[in-house]
């Protein structure tokens, strides 16, 4: 009884070294990115802007309304992608179930082609917006017609 409490301990010790780790690498590399660039913005200064200063800089402009949006942003998208796909393997307890896999993309490839034909056929064009529900669309039909199968 021991020996199993002390291997979970040791576990979860590598896990919190593991968590520590890439909190630190992904704290580095936002502070990177942030710095880095076309123009580049010295780190005492990114603080002082995100502290409340200099609004009227283009260094202000370019941290506020382009970089840390898109580090923001990377970072949703790269959670909810992480977490997609663990749901998609334990809601079907295959551990390489994916949209590829599953053919969700293709779901969602199928109804943006069938969208742009019918768009270009009616000489009518479609934005991005159209293409991203259509896209919606036809991944939710085809994640409807997996779920209808797998209930056989």
């Amino acid at each position: 009884m021991d020996q199993s409490a002390d291997k979970i301990r040791e576990k979860n010790g590598r896990f919190a070294y593991v968590f520590a780790g890439l909190i630190f690498l992904l704290v580095t590399v936002t502070i990177v990115n942030i710095t880095l660039g076309n123009v580049e913005i010295p780190f005492d200064r990114i603080v002082s802007i995100l502290s409340g200063g200099g609004r009227e800089s283009k260094e202000y402009t370019i941290l506020m309304m382009i970089r840390l949006p898109r580090i923001i942003m990377a970072a949703l998208l790269g959670g909810a992608l992480a977490l997609s796909g663990y749901l998609l393997q334990t809601f079907f307890n295959n551990p390489i179930a994916g949209p590829f896999v599953l053919g969700i993309s293709s779901g969602a490839k199928l109804m943006v082609a069938l969208t742009l034909i019918i768009s270009l056929r009616s000489f009518a064009g479609i934005s991005s917006l159209g293409m991203v529900v259509s896209s919606f669309g036809g991944s939710l039909l085809a994640t409807l017609f997996i779920l209808l199968i797998s209930k056989k």
